[in-house]
């Protein structure tokens, strides 16, 4: 049997209790969730109709022609708007019917505030726009007659998203869309960018890779989601599921995929043109995301692997369904076995498998916040950034798993072996076999970088908002 060590603690992100201001929010709008209503911490009174503060507002445009395309079309937007979403006597605008534009304001608002809570919260600072100077506030605009969400300087906009079966879904209640797009903003406000002639893909795909998985773990906050979590899987977290299954648009779609398959080698043909398009030479449109997905799957492996592991470690799932360092294909061939393990080690311990998702979610976001505030973006690279995760995951207590986790890597053709420093040691409770601890280089402090190249924001901002929403079910 494995030792048992204790389950690991990252660090909480505890929220004020009472005080904050209440919202509805749709973690999962496609799958027919209701809504789940939420705390930001405003404190109740201070966000005004629109809804708006200091840093948002709402535009809730009522005949805008077309989607921003900065310079030449940019906030504010000065035409006719439908009447604002409006607090009640104290504060709240969990109120606001559901089938009223009011509510995609506050949805959009809302689901905005919470994405930055979060991460602010795992960042331990809070997030100063890239682009304060120019916008101190950002306009947000709910719906336009288009099938795509952006988000750029000074604005974000959602638009209406159409199924195969001709179902519609306004974008501004799509939780993961509006996280995802925050995402962008955070990572121009504490990464920065490279000079504009500088700016190349990976820099490119990591923007799309870490602002879904923002996304994420934002949509793992909501108790609702964790606890649908744990149904559709029966604590199997390899199961495809509503969390890895990043802005749903319907029961059985979605935009992308976290638990993909995408290796480095599948996307290396992928290549950036000097004016910015992209150039795919299977012709099935391939870009940024495409590439982003080796990244954003190995992260998620990483998930489960921790997830796993406390499961293994705290007893609650035998040594028979510990899948820790198998390859995919023989978890493949294990499934069914696997689930039948998962299932009725759940029909025993639910609460503890909704503590043990959340303990695997903290670590993982403390290990992105950790990119986020020492990657350089810079001759920014996949291996780099691998590295940098890592390194948080040492750092937490995870050395006893660093050869799964780096394996995660290596199997997508990730490689972050040039940034790290190995030292085999004999751990504890292994007999004679011995595993290798990784101690990696501590990331060098860098300054922070978020007005260092204005011209190549705006340039970076263009090139993510072309085409920002395809469909890459194929990953």
């Amino acid at each position: 049997m494995t030792a048992r060590r204790g389950l690991r603690r990252a660090a909480r992100i505890d929220r004020p209790a009472g005080g904050g201001t209440r919202f509805r929010l749709f973690p999962v709008y496609a799958e027919g969730m209701p809504p789940e209503t939420v705390e930001i911490p405003s404190p109740a009174g201070s966000i005004g109709p629109g809804p708006s503060d200091n840093r948002l507002y709402v535009a809730d445009a009522a005949e805008k022609p077309g989607p921003y395309d900065p310079p030449t079309y940019a906030p504010p937007y000065r035409g006719a708007v439908l009447p604002p979403a409006l607090p009640d006597a104290a504060g709240h605008f969990d109120h606001i019917p559901l089938d009223t534009p009011q509510f995609l304001a506050a949805h959009m608002f809302g689901s905005m505030r919470y994405t930055l809570d979060i991460w602010q919260r795992y960042l331990r600072r809070e997030i100063e726009w890239w682009d304060a100077a120019e916008y101190p506030r950002t306009e947000l605009i709910p719906l336009l007659d288009w099938a795509n969400a952006q988000s750029g300087p000074g604005f974000m906009e959602t638009g209406l998203w159409r199924n195969a079966d001709g179902s519609t879904q306004p974008l501004a209640l799509n939780f993961d869309v509006i996280a995802h797009e925050t995402g962008h903003q955070i990572l121009f406000s504490l990464v920065g960018v490279p000079m504009a002639e500088a700016v190349g893909v990976p820099f490119l795909a990591f923007h799309e890779s870490f602002s879904d998985l923002v996304a994420l773990i934002g949509v793992m906050h909501f108790p609702s989601v964790l606890t649908r979590l744990l149904t559709q899987t029966q604590g199997n977290l390899y199961v495809l599921n509503l969390v890895n299954r990043i802005g749903e648009t319907s029961a059985h779609t979605q935009i992308r995929l976290a638990a993909n398959q995408t290796k480095m080698s599948d996307v290396d043909d992928i290549t950036l043109a000097p004016d910015g398009t992209w150039i795919d030479p299977t012709g099935a449109g391939r870009n940024q995301h495409w590439i982003a997905a080796p990244l954003t799957g190995a992260i998620f492996d990483v998930l489960v692997e921790v997830y796993q592991d406390t499961l293994v470690v705290e007893g609650m799932i035998p040594d028979e369904a510990n899948a820790q360092g198998w390859t995919q294909a023989e978890v493949a061939a294990a499934f069914a076995e696997l689930h039948q393990y998962f299932a009725q080690a759940l029909a025993r311990l639910d609460s503890a498998f909704d503590v043990v998702i959340q303990h695997a979610r903290d670590t993982v976001a403390h290990a992105i916040a950790h990119v986020i505030l020492t990657v350089r973006a810079e001759g920014l690279t996949f291996d780099e950034v691998a590295a940098r995760f890592l390194e948080s995951m040492l750092a937490q207590g995870y050395g006893p798993i660093m050869p799964a986790m780096l394996g995660h890597f290596l199997w997508r053709g990730i490689d972050p072996r040039p940034f790290l420093r190995f030292s085999p040691v004999a751990m504890p409770g292994l007999g004679r076999r011995r595993a290798e601890l990784f101690q990696v280089q501590m990331s060098p402090r860098r300054p922070h970088c978020a007005f260092c190249h204005p011209a190549g924001t705006r340039h970076v901002a263009n090139l993510i908002r072309a085409g920002h929403i395809v469909d890459t079910r194929g990953n």
